[in-house]
């Protein structure tokens, strides 16, 4: 059992030193350090939370349900339009990415079962892109 928590710690290891990581922190670190897109951050949050306030509302029509959509999205793009916090949102999408992947492969090799189309260790299903070493 000793090999399995060692295995965890190489991952995990691994993991940190991933450029994806490495990427993630430094655009965080970039986002934080920027006090427009801190202020963009805050109001973002403010604005999410009042929509989803309003969008639970039992009464909502689906005309206001529609709007508050547009309105998340208005909020969604005007954050989007700051260099640190795009970079820092692209940044954790590439790093929940490479996780999932990693997490379908532990998935298959413990159930036998590809999940949802991700790699299953096989590198015939990715075409080669996992980067596993053959």
């Amino acid at each position: 059992m000793a090999d399995i928590f060692e295995k965890a710690k190489e991952l995990g290891v691994m993991i940190v030193e991933s450029e994806e990581y490495k990427t993630l922190k430094s655009t965080e670190e970039a986002q934080l350090d920027d006090k427009e897109a801190v202020e963009l951050m805050m109001e973002y949050h403010t604005t999410r939370q009042t929509l989803n306030e309003k969008a639970v509302n039992p009464d909502i029509t689906k005309e206001d349900f529609e709007a508050l959509k547009v309105a998340a999205q208005a909020a969604f793009d005007k954050i989007m339009k700051n260099d640190k916090i795009k970079a820092y949102v692209a940044a954790q999408q590439g790093f929940a990415n490479m996780m999932e992947q990693i997490n379908n492969i532990l998935s298959y090799y413990v159930s036998g079962k590809d999940n949802e189309g991700g790699c299953t260790g096989s590198c015939s299903s990715c075409g080669g892109s996992c980067g596993h070493n053959h």
